[in-house]
């Protein structure tokens, strides 16, 4: 049988980022089943703890991912990068950063999970529609974010390609905007009305799906950020540069 040859360093971490991408979009989408499944059965609901602790595996597996990632663009030597990768090379540290504020999410993620199940608020169906649109903002904000990493390392790898990532990081951001919008309604409107009991357990919902999207916008501020000088990769659109 012949020995398959060692996949080239570029190829692992452009690999290992598309399932270390996914994993962090399978723990956001989770957000709208775990929702789901809370209005239709409570927090005691079996359902309910199947999914926070598919969350929790999820978050793990990101943990092991960013871990793997980050060894491998630090540890690695002249022969691994080779003349083609310079760009990985030259920019190591913003990237190994990169991942690690990429791991915030599924984090965030995690944690409105947990607290969800533990302060249990009460099923209140205009409340848990904001949610869920919330939820719908952070599935729309994970799609155009890993689409942007994603474009980012590819050019890493590619020294004569160069790209635009502003559409994708607008996406981000108007979500992350929509969900600032969703939060303060949810607030003012479950302090306002007398008949809502424990105001306070709907504003730590809201305050938590809040992290998640800042998260996101934090990884899209670094891109922006780590991009500023170069030439070879757009974040912003024409009229802003």
């Amino acid at each position: 049988m012949a020995v398959q040859p060692e996949p080239r360093f570029d190829d692992r971490i452009v690999s290992r980022t598309g399932t270390y991408l996914d994993r962090i979009d399978e723990c956001v989408r989770l957000l709208s089943d775990l929702l789901a499944a809370y209005i239709d059965g409570g927090a005691d609901d079996p359902t309910v703890r199947d999914l926070v602790d598919t969350i929790t595996s999820r978050e793990s597996d990101c943990d092991r991912l960013k871990r793997d990632i980050s060894a491998q663009i630090t540890n690695a030597d002249a022969r691994d990068i080779g003349l083609r990768n310079a760009r990985i090379h030259l920019n190591s540290p913003r990237v190994v950063d990169l991942y690690q504020r990429l791991d915030a999410i599924p984090n965030a993620v995690e944690q409105l999970a947990e607290e969800l199940v533990t302060i249990k608020p009460p099923r209140e169906a205009a409340t848990f529609d904001r949610f869920a649109e919330m939820a719908r903002c952070a599935e729309r904000a994970m799609d155009a974010l890993a689409d942007a990493v994603a474009c980012y390392v590819r050019l890493l790898r590619s020294p004569s390609r160069s790209d635009s990532i502003a559409a994708e990081i607008a996406t981000v951001r108007g979500a992350e905007s929509a969900v600032d919008e969703l939060r303060n309604d949810v607030i003012g409107t479950v302090f306002a009305d007398d008949a809502i009991g424990r105001p306070f357990v709907y504003r730590t919902v809201a305050l938590r799906f809040d992290e998640v999207l800042d998260a996101m916008e934090d990884v899209t501020d670094t891109l922006v950020l780590i991009s500023s000088t170069e030439s070879w990769i757009t974040t912003e659109p024409d009229d802003q540069r």
